[in-house]
């Protein structure tokens, strides 16, 4: 693929940034006897070449009787013009004015008494003039390089320059290479920091007309007031379509998660990345951190994520789970074929996290028993990735997702969450808290930037140079943590922009090294995951309207594990098109049936109550009615059998003894659930409370029992329970 051409050339407009060096023996761009040696001998070879001309002038109109007189009295008043028209040049600068009124003087007088009776008469007065003129100038040079104060010598000096002296910092070697960027070395003075110098960095970059947030002053991490400049004078990243991805290294087929890859570039070099370092390798290497991905519409979000998944899609020893619920596969789509598991149903997604609880506690046992804190490679279980894109209902997920992002660490798990805003309503502070990276696209302020980016990336790079640009830069953005040293944090950098086919090519080559499912994650998500929807081929541009039957089931203590043949696609939905249709028809005539008995009940309990009946008294007419998530049963009287407020706990049918009760409730609740259902609907519960002849506590002690096996979890936003497990599977296993 053709790649863009280095020139050695600055471009044209690009200027050098003049700073002062350690010593003050010279500057960016010139070297010592140009800008400093030059002015001293400039007026020494002025009066040579005065006086050349002063000869030349008496031997073309000396002694005529015409051109002499009118030649003399043309040189006296250009003379003096010139003299007071550089008298006011020199504005306040005293010593520059006294310069120029007395060169100007002499000059004009030279000139006249020259052409009237030549140079022989008067060289011994105009050589000494001449030596007058050059010491005078010499002196001017001199406090001028010296620092003399302004007024007394050329006045207000250079803006930046005074604005360096004042923070205490000194630019050594500074050097510009072939794509235009200026290196320097900077160091502190007495006084000064670095947080100082980086105060100059925009006055610097406007002087250099450099590329805006390209300017890089990173720290030392060894030494305190010492760092490196950065600053790049053309945009080496402002490619029209973006920068090409050039592929996946072949060295990379079959490594491991913890080899880095190339993300994009920087003004200089490429963007390295990884998701955490070998422990196996080096005990301090960087551990599992969780990724915040923030900006706007259109900024580069969605472009990154593939380009990263399709990265890792020639690795072992990892597995993708990816969770959008917004755009499904739109994001998905070319690498879906790479992901362990899909899910773009928000029912799915909440079971999911309400099974990771268990998955994280059982992982980090695991690691435990083989005598480590953290993932590493020599482990048995796999890294496992959970990428969440897109999502507008992470505060649906709540405490779920909290838990995820403080616990799995541990359990070598990494998340990595996508988002426009990351504001405290997506997302709760805690777990913006528990993201340690961040990869930061162009925003629309300030403030959500900060949201993104871990505190030291913002102290580097500066409130100034935050990505502020919104979509006007595409793929441009910032990168802390995920294996990037911190002097790069400040860096901008723009991802690379992959084509749709390199994607499904590279997934295809890599599908031969990606590991399974690892069989103790495997058993711990249970049937959640025998029943996943994920993909073997390619999906972008597809659609697939029938999706395949769900395999059997061995038992209540089947093991699941990952197929090693699967077909095309295989999805998890729970009912097809025409059972759907059947139940919204139920559901409609239940409800008007509802409404009818709700109606007719109302009525009689007025007629019986007359004018003693309170609102408290029909409050619960309705057999269906949920208070806090549980049904109101209906059989008051039966409930109350000695009248005195309290339900009676003896059941309402006798013949059903508790354990058989409750063996009933949890064969439907398997069947449902080996039948694909994800929820559990209140009216449900009241079936099941009808067909055992039990009185409502009953219904209260079995949710409360399958809250605590994980099989089933309140909906917080519409009626019922997710069903996440079987009660037959669970009950087992505790």
């Amino acid at each position: 693929m053709a790649r863009r051409k280095k020139t050695p050339q600055l471009a044209t407009g690009a200027q050098m940034v003049h700073v002062e060096t350690a010593d003050g023996a010279g500057r960016l761009g010139g070297g010592w006897l140009l800008v400093h040696g030059l002015p001293l001998v400039t007026p020494a070879i002025g009066c040579v070449v005065f006086a050349i001309l002063i000869v030349l002038a008496h031997a073309k109109w000396g002694g005529d009787p015409v051109w002499t007189p009118l030649l003399s009295i043309l040189f006296l008043a250009i003379g003096a013009l010139v003299t007071f028209f550089a008298h006011l040049s020199a504005g306040p600068r005293v010593l520059l004015r006294i310069l120029m009124v007395v060169t100007g003087s002499l000059a004009t007088v030279s000139l006249v008494l020259g052409l009237v009776v030549g140079m022989g008469p008067i060289w011994p007065a105009y050589t000494l003039c001449s030596l007058i003129v050059w010491v005078l100038w010499v002196i001017w040079r001199g406090t001028k390089y010296a620092g003399a104060a302004p007024g007394a010598a050329d006045g207000a000096g250079s803006p930046l320059l005074d604005a360096i002296k004042a923070a205490k910092v000194q630019f050594h070697n500074p050097t510009v290479d072939e794509r235009g960027v200026v290196r320097a070395k900077v160091v502190t003075q007495d006084g000064g920091t670095l947080d100082g110098a980086r105060a100059l960095m925009p006055a610097l970059a406007a002087h250099a007309q450099a590329v805006p947030g390209g300017t890089n002053l990173a720290a030392d991490a060894t030494r305190a007031g010492v760092g490196e400049l950065e600053m790049p004078t053309r945009d080496n990243l402002a490619i029209p379509g973006g920068i090409p991805w050039p592929g996946v290294d072949a060295t990379l087929f079959g490594a491991l998660p913890t080899e880095p890859f190339a993300l994009g570039e920087y003004q200089t070099d490429l963007c390295l990345v990884r998701l955490l370092g070998n422990y196996d390798e080096d005990p301090d290497a960087e551990d599992v951190a969780h990724i915040k991905i923030g900006g706007v519409t259109g900024a580069g979000k969605s472009v990154c994520a593939r380009l990263v998944l399709g990265s890792l899609s020639i690795r072992r020893r990892l597995n993708i789970i990816g969770i959008d619920v917004s755009k499904e596969l739109q994001t998905y789509g070319p690498v879906a074929a790479a992901l362990t598991w899909v899910i773009t149903d928000l029912s799915e997604a909440r079971r999911v996290m309400k099974r990771l609880r268990k998955v994280i506690t059982g992982r980090t046992s695991h690691l435990a028993g083989e005598g480590l804190d953290r993932w590493a490679p020599r482990s048995s279980l796999n890294l496992l990735l959970i990428w969440v894109e897109e999502s507008s209902d992470f505060a649906a997920l709540g405490a779920d997702y909290e838990h995820l992002l403080g616990k799995a660490r541990s359990a070598g798990i990494m998340v990595v969450s996508s988002l426009q805003r990351i504001t405290y309503k997506a997302m709760s502070t805690d777990a913006r808290a528990n993201h340690t990276a961040g990869i930061c696209f162009g925003v629309d302020s300030a403030d959500d930037a900060e949201y993104v980016l871990p505190a030291p990336a913002l102290a580097a790079i500066g409130r100034e140079n935050l990505p502020t640009w919104g979509v006007s830069r595409r793929g441009y953005s910032y990168v802390a943590g995920m294996g990037v040293p911190p002097k790069r944090w400040s860096s901008m950098q723009r991802v690379y922009n992959p084509t749709a086919q390199q994607l499904m090519d590279t997934v295809d080559a890599g599908a031969p090294f990606r590991d399974p499912m690892d069989a103790v994650t495997a058993e711990l998500f249970g049937e959640l995951f025998t029943q996943r929807t994920y993909y073997t081929g390619p999906v972008w541009g597809t659609r697939t309207t029938d999706p395949a039957p769900k395999p059997a089931l061995a038992g209540p203590a089947s093991t699941a594990s990952a197929p090693t043949t699967v077909p095309a696609m295989r999805s998890a939905a729970p009912q097809m098109n025409q059972e759907s249709d059947m139940d919204e028809q139920a559901a409609e005539e239940t409800a008007l049936e509802r409404e009818a008995m709700q109606e007719a009940l109302q009525d009689s309990r007025r007629e019986h109550l007359g004018e003693d009946a309170r609102p408290e008294d029909l409050a619960d007419v309705d057999p269906n009615t949920v208070i806090s998530g549980v049904i109101v049963s209906t059989n008051d009287d039966e409930d109350d059998q000695d009248g005195d407020g309290e339900e009676a706990e003896q059941p309402a049918k006798p013949e059903m003894s508790t354990e058989e009760a409750q063996r009933v409730w949890d064969m439907a609740l398997d069947t449902w659930y080996r039948e694909g259902r994800t929820t559990v609907r209140t009216a449900d519960m009241y079936e099941l409370l009808q067909q055992v002849g039990r009185a409502r506590r009953f219904l209260y002690r079995q949710t409360d029992r399958w809250t605590e096996l994980e099989c089933i979890s309140a909906r917080p936003d519409a009626d019922g329970w997710d069903l996440i497990a079987s009660p037959l599977e669970n009950a087992g296993r505790r």
